[in-house]
């Protein structure tokens, strides 16, 4: 078990730096160092970090690292930042989310899934990571542009309303329609912890617990990391994905003042360690066996999940007053799916939503496919429509 956590971890950082230098997603070279690392690759030579003896513990860290993973999104973003985008940011991400998710369902659909296996392949195309995007705006020197800023201001509101579609309805791995009779009081019960304890921690200022004597050092720290964990888990056992908690104990924390000394370390130990084998876990995970017949789900899934974003964006920018090309822009620039997708798929496949773990492993192939697809073709197609007196 050590020997294949230390052999992931140095791969995992090698295929990171290499993935780097080329400009190509890092997440990609974690993801091949799962495939490497896994079964059906590594498992030739005896190297399997899923083999029966580090299985479970591999994925239990792998977990831990989506939950750092959302609990740092929610810290990032923060409740300020929600309250301060803009109208247009939230026009323009309904429609996005809207879209993108009738998108998803639809493909399910034409596919011949049922309503709940459409539903969590329109979750799936909601998820949004513009890292991509920001960097072709960098190199084009168009990232504070209206354009530019129109994208950072959707892609906040869309994690947030990704990861409250995921909780809505797959709460319970139902339906929707189960789920808004079953789950008011959860999302009731949620709410008021939230308001509750967001306004309990301003209170708690280092200053404050210095003055009564009841300051401990790092304390803040191990209190946050804890409190990921325990809304992680209390969102578990009431019927919603445990990255729901631990991204609403984010925007709690983000409240904290000093939040940078809470954030740093723990997105140091999360980079270093439990999110990359988060991602080579989705690697080894990958079932070559699910590319069998994998061709139909491929050919609809990756392109309603292209469009559905597309469209989206570009009706909700455009309604909002922005020209043809800088629409058009907005919605090429919002394609890539990255960590949230993954982070989706594999709750999902762990709340068992999809009908046989054939049909699951299927998906999660078309997801690592779509992942490297949009982060591929987003930077060209990007450069060609930007308009260039924007």
């Amino acid at each position: 078990m050590l020997l294949e956590i230390g052999l992931a971890l140095l791969i995992a950082k090698l295929f990171h730096y290499l993935f780097e230098r080329v400009k190509q997603p890092a997440v990609i070279g974690e993801i091949i160092t799962g495939i490497l690392l896994g079964p059906y690759v590594g498992g030739l030579v005896g190297v399997n970090v899923l083999s029966a003896d580090t299985a479970d513990v591999f994925e239990g860290l792998a977990k831990i690292g989506i939950i750092l993973l959302l609990f740092i999104s929610g810290l990032e973003i923060g409740v300020d930042e929600l309250k301060g985008v803009g109208k247009k940011g939230a026009v323009t991400s309904l429609f996005d989310v809207l879209v993108a998710f009738f998108f998803g369902y639809l493909a399910g659909k034409i596919l011949g899934l049922g309503f709940v296996e459409s539903i969590a392949i329109g979750n799936i195309m909601v998820a949004t990571s513009v890292g991509i995007t920001v960097r072709t705006l960098l190199e084009m020197d168009k990232l504070h542009t209206r354009v530019g800023e129109l994208i950072l201001t959707v892609a906040v509101l869309d994690d947030v309303l990704g990861i409250l579609v995921l909780s809505i309805t797959l709460g319970t791995g139902q339906s929707i329609l189960d789920f808004l009779g079953l789950e008011k009081t959860v999302i009731l019960f949620i709410s008021v912890i939230l308001f509750f304890v967001i306004f309990v921690a301003s209170l708690f200022t280092i200053d404050k617990l210095k003055k009564y004597h009841l300051f401990m050092p790092r304390f803040l720290l191990t209190a946050s990391l804890s409190g990921a964990l325990i809304f992680a888990a209390v969102a578990k056992s009431l019927g919603l994905a445990a990255i729901t908690g631990s991204f609403f104990a984010g925007l709690v924390v983000s409240k904290l003042p000093h939040k940078d000394r809470i954030l740093d370390p723990i997105r140091l130990i999360s980079d270093l360690f439990f999110v990359p084998l988060f991602f080579v876990w989705v690697g080894a995970s990958f079932d070559f066996s699910a590319l069998e017949g994998l061709g139909a789900l491929v050919a609809i899934f990756i392109p309603m999940a292209l469009v559905g974003k597309i469209i989206g964006c570009s009706l909700g920018s455009k309604l909002c007053g922005y020209s043809n090309r800088e629409a058009l822009s907005v919605g090429i620039g919002m394609m890539p799916r990255m960590e949230i997708a993954l982070v989706v798929v594999t709750t999902e496949m762990a709340m068992n939503v999809f009908k046989s773990p054939a049909l699951a492993h299927q998906v999660l192939a078309a997801t690592i496919l779509l992942v490297i697809i949009s982060s591929l073709i987003t930077p060209p197609l990007l450069k060609a429509v930007y308009p260039k007196e924007s």
